[in-house]
């Protein structure tokens, strides 16, 4: 046994009386810094606690997204731990997201301010909690889907785009040039209709197959909560949802910048719930403090031993990830569902049904597109070969065929088709892709246009790209809603904020290496720089903020467990950087200070 032998102090009728302790410990006990640190040590228990005081409860301040599960939290919080980038990623978000925009750093607009004045203090609160759920991202609206199919009688008014396919001119290279004009005896039954409707086929070869066109819907940029795409739903609870929509539709989020207004007849209040998480900005505080004092403590002789790749350095970057969550969570209210707001989409959605309107229980509306303040999306630049149909699309069923007319304004030229009037197409749904048989693609936006802020002002010098490659291409980043730009700045802030431990540890340890081995340098190095850039790869290329995928009402569990063993995976860094700190701290053991 090692045997300590010491004094202490007590005040006793104004006179100090020494009084020797001793005592009793383990095997294997140093003392260092002339007997001021006394290190016993280290049990399996003592570096369990060390990890989940410096580790895993930092991940779990990770900032939590209205309407987000456990399990896409828990989830994210382990992205939080493999990457603390992508944790201060997401601190960031909620700060530029929300902060920025009860900054009124968006435009002003009366719809934002509430329209306070002469109007009952209900209506005004109303007002004011649906433009703060709007700031956090906290609403969601019905769209089309990409297995959206018309039915008979809708009609799309705008945005509508035509792309000419590959195959047109593979069919213009393998047909006659020879023009016959299809006779009345040729023509089937659903063809002399629509003849009767003051249409006349035309083809090259005579034949009397119509030409097909392919449907297709594309994601307009208005509904963009990313520069890569809309922003589902994902696992997050939605206060007062459908049992089921209709095929063919789903459910995104609303971009933080889309004005919304109140139902004028809405006389619902305390509809939308919120509240500052002030317990977990406590927890963030603490655990950045108990970090703080770590890192204080890390000085001296454990730095002198292992210099840079010492333990307790490897702790600041999420330090920094902590503070970041404190402040994340003071600027964005906690929302514990997100809310449907109604747009003309919900209601095609409810025509489907036999209904009327909105939903109950929707919070608000969109509104729709002002082109005094919008300029029009169909006014931009396309690509050749595609163009914006300029009249409303009109869709119609003749003997359980689907067909699209629209006005004859030359955009299908003889002598493929000809009308004095009005333009027919027999439409394909499914069974085609884009550049297949169909020698024309008829691309419907999943939303009718609403009043967005765009990112930037001004004309788009280049062409749109073709809905065709949109999966690879985005849209230019003017068309964006502005707060796109504030999630893109996030993540390179969180970036820069995530390297910044590299400065903490110069400053501790002048990058000396002490007595530590290469591998603990190389391991140690490569958890903080690929926490940094795999945490903002993540962040970039997610499509979706919440993990998980809801099937009536309840989270999968294969979609929440294939994303956690695919961050467990790609973390390995971190998990060797773990090893490497338990043979460390088991070599230094644990260390506690003797009082002055």
């Amino acid at each position: 046994m090692f045997r300590v032998f010491g004094t202490s102090a007590a005040p006793l009728d104004d006179k100090e009386k020494m009084r020797n302790i001793t005592v009793t410990l383990p095997e294997g006990t140093q003392i260092l810094n002339d007997s001021e640190i006394i290190c016993t040590p280290a049990k399996w228990k003592d570096i369990a606690i060390f990890f989940l005081v410096n580790y895993v409860t930092h991940a779990l301040t990770t900032v939590v997204l209205p309407g987000e599960g456990w399990e896409s939290y828990l989830t994210n919080a382990l992205a939080s731990l493999m990457f603390p980038g992508f944790g201060a990623y997401r601190g960031l978000r909620a700060i530029f997201v929300g902060w920025a925009t009860v900054r009124k750093r968006f435009r002003s607009e009366p719809w934002e301010q509430g329209d306070t004045k002469n109007v009952h203090k209900h209506k005004a609160r109303r007002a004011r909690d649906l433009q703060k759920a709007r700031r956090a991202g906290a609403l969601c609206m019905v769209v089309r889907s990409s297995d959206w199919v018309p039915g008979d009688g809708d009609e799309i008014e705008k945005n509508v785009i035509l792309v000419q396919g590959s195959s047109r001119e593979s069919f213009l290279n393998g047909k006659s040039k020879k023009e016959a004009v299809v006779t009345e005896q040729d023509m089937d039954d659903d063809q002399a209709l629509l003849r009767d409707s003051h249409f006349e086929m035309r083809s090259m070869s005579g034949s009397t197959s119509a030409l097909g066109i392919q449907l297709h819907t594309y994601s307009t940029p208005w509904t963009y909560c990313r520069k890569r795409c809309p922003d589902s739903v994902g696992s997050r609870t939605i206060r007062c949802a459908p049992a089921e929509l209709s095929p063919g539709y789903s459910i995104i989020m609303v971009p933080a910048c889309t004005p919304v207004r109140n139902l004028i007849d809405d006389a619902a209040v305390d509809r939308i719930n919120s509240n500052y998480d002030i317990m977990r900005g406590l927890v963030a505080l603490v655990q950045a403090l108990l970090a703080i004092q770590t890192l204080y403590q890390t000085r001296g002789n454990q730095v002198e031993r292992f210099g840079y790749a010492a333990f307790g350095l490897t702790v600041a970057p999420y330090a920094v990830m902590s503070l970041v969550n404190l402040l994340g969570s003071l600027a964005r209210p906690d929302y514990d569902a997100v809310y449907m707001v109604g747009s003309p989409v919900m209601e095609e959605e409810r025509r489907r049904k036999g209904l009327d309107g909105y939903y109950d229980g929707v919070v608000g509306e969109v509104f729709e597109a002002d082109t005094d303040r919008n300029e029009s999306f169909a006014d931009n630049k396309v690509e050749e070969g595609s163009q914006f149909v300029k009249s409303p699309v009109k869709f119609v069923t003749v003997n359980k065929e689907l067909y699209v007319k629209f006005a004859n304004w030359g955009v299908i030229a003889s002598p493929f088709y000809h009308a004095p009037d009005e333009t027919f197409l027999k439409v394909s749904t499914s069974g085609m892709t884009p550049d297949s048989a169909a020698p024309w693609s008829l691309f419907v936006p999943n939303a009718s246009p609403f009043s967005y802020n765009r990112a930037k002002k001004g004309d788009i010098s280049d062409p749109l790209p073709s809905p065709l490659v949109l999966d690879t291409v985005k849209w230019p980043g003017k068309l964006l809603p502005r707060s796109t730009r504030y999630i893109k700045r996030s993540r390179y802030f969180a970036f820069i904020l995530s390297l910044s431990p590299v400065i903490i540890i110069f400053v501790l340890s002048k990058f000396r290496s002490g007595s530590s081995t290469i591998f603990q340098q190389a391991i140690t190095m490569l958890w903080l720089a690929w926490g940094s850039a795999i945490g903002f790869l993540v962040a970039k290329y997610e499509k979706k903020d919440t993990i998980g995928e809801k099937v009536d009402g309840v989270t999968r569990v294969r979609s929440v467990l294939v994303k956690a063993v695919f961050f467990l995976v790609l973390g390995w860094p971190a998990v060797a950087g773990w090893w490497v700190v338990a043979e460390m701290l088991l070599d230094y053991g644990k260390c506690v200070k003797l009082p002055g």
